[in-house]
């Protein structure tokens, strides 16, 4: 009796056993075919993708503000380089990126990551006819009352004039800048219209601005600031005929 049931056994086992076979070597076969089909092929980058609303992100991570705003500017970072390759930034839609810089600041307007991202980093595109929303969003930032926030707009500044060559956008950015000065903060956020108008070639704007600034702040500021402003019109705005005769720069 024990004899048959363990022929049966064996009987049974034979047929499970040809079939683990065939299955494995089914699957392998499956494996290699696949391989064969798609080891050339690369993954495909969609560019940047229109960003989502703030509640829809927020949504994703159970309300949580702060968590949705260090995932968006992950993702933010990350564009370009998620496929194994690494991408040129004026391959990127840059009006797509303006949504996302703009999503990440409805859910963190404190935070400075954003911010530096767009201006150091997506501000270095080879393209610069891309960098317009870039400037627009460093030009909203650097307007918010926290304290610093003004530089982002001395940044916007800086883009519109070296690498933009806009010197009418540049003007305006330098006349919001100055706008947003306050007592203690450094001087040149007041200067920068002035230099900017020397460095265009409008000396006579450049000296009377530099002029209005020294009588009407320079008691509220740093006399490290001050003699740089003085040696400014002495030395970069006035020709050296104008510099011997200008009181302000005898002794210079």
């Amino acid at each position: 009796m024990s004899t048959d049931s363990s022929l049966l056994s064996k009987n049974h086992s034979e047929p499970l056993g040809f079939a683990l076979v065939f299955f494995f070597l089914a699957v392998l076969t499956a494996n290699i075919g696949l391989w064969i089909y798609s080891h050339t092929k690369l993954p495909q980058w969609a560019n940047v993708p229109p960003a989502p609303s703030s509640l829809s992100v927020q949504s994703a991570f159970l309300g949580d503000r702060e968590l949705a705003y260090r995932a968006s500017v992950i993702t933010l970072q990350n564009f370009g380089n998620l496929t194994g390759e690494v991408k040129a930034l004026k391959d990127y839609n840059y009006d797509h990126l303006g949504q996302w810089f703009n999503l990440s600041d409805q859910l963190n307007k404190i935070s400075d990551y954003t911010p530096f991202l767009a201006g150091y980093y997506f501000g270095a595109s080879q393209n610069v006819e891309q960098l317009y929303p870039v400037i627009e969003y460093l030009r909203k930032v650097g307007k918010y009352p926290e304290a610093d926030k003004w530089r982002w707009l001395g940044q916007a500044v800086f883009l519109a004039k070296h690498r933009l060559k806009n010197d009418k956008l540049a003007l305006e950015l330098a006349d919001e800048l100055a706008a947003t000065y306050k007592p203690g903060m450094p001087a040149w956020p007041l200067q920068m219209r002035a230099i900017l108008a020397s460095q265009m070639g409008d000396k006579d704007m450049a000296h009377g601005m530099m002029l209005e600034i020294l009588k009407s702040s320079a008691d509220k500021m740093d006399p490290v600031e001050v003699n740089f402003m003085i040696d400014y019109i002495c030395n970069t705005i006035n020709t050296p005929a104008e510099k011997a005769k200008d009181p302000l720069c005898e002794g210079k």
